[in-house]
């Protein structure tokens, strides 16, 4: 496990890059990352192993262990650090705080997903990555949707309607259930968008735009209270 500092501030954001925890780079979210640390926001991009979800969630408690441990290096302030993350890395960003292992201490303030892994307790289209686990019980301790309680932070979920590797339904059924046990969840859907719609490309910047920029909304006004 690497951390790539971009910057430091306050609030401080901990990326989490896609891939189905087995490929994809700490890079991914660098566009992103580089927009927040243009508002003075810290951002740190986490390098984790991409060898299936349970070295990534351990690699992932180790991250947020040492970016509390180096929080007044990074100036960020107590409880003002914020996970975000997109597909699997939104998966790890949610297992920050509610995975069984995770360190209380270590819980994040605020947490941002994008097209995120909630349930991996089947496959398309009712959850993802169940073939990572042996049993049942395994997968649903590893499935943020089955480890839900009152201490999720407050959380944005940006999804698009179109996304074929992670169905959209997975998040209104997340943000439904939250809202019973936990912090309210914002929810947005963008109609007709596929998975990753939010990663900029030569030809397509919109959506890169829109969602980084209700990214830096939420965190903002969340993050600082």
């Amino acid at each position: 496990m690497s951390l790539h500092v971009l910057s430091t501030g306050t609030p401080l954001a901990v990326f989490f890059h896609g891939g189905g925890w087995v490929r994809g780079d700490w890079t991914q979210f660098r566009p992103q990352a580089a927009h927040l640390a243009d508002l003075g926001v810290g951002t740190v991009l986490v390098e984790y192993r991409t060898e299936g979800p349970h070295a990534a969630v351990d690699d992932t408690l180790l991250a947020m262990a040492t970016v509390f441990e180096r929080s007044e290096e990074l100036n960020a302030g107590p409880g003002q650090v914020v996970t975000i993350g997109g597909s699997a890395g939104g998966h790890l960003a949610l297992m920050a705080t509610l995975f069984p292992e995770a360190d209380p201490r270590h819980r994040p303030a605020a947490t941002i997903l994008l097209n995120p892994v909630t349930d991996t307790t089947g496959e398309f289209p009712q959850a993802f990555g169940r073939r990572h686990f042996a049993t049942d019980d395994e997968a649903a301790r590893y499935s943020p949707l089955h480890q839900l309680g009152p201490h999720l932070p407050p959380t944005l979920i940006m999804h698009g309607t179109a996304d074929t590797a992670v169905h959209h339904q997975n998040s209104v059924t997340f943000a439904d259930r939250a809202g019973a046990t936990a912090n309210p969840v914002e929810l947005v859907l963008y109609p007709d968008q596929r998975h990753g719609f939010f990663n900029p490309t030569p030809t397509r910047r919109h959506h890169f735009e829109v969602t980084t920029n209700t990214m830096a909304q939420f965190l903002l006004a969340r993050a600082l209270g």
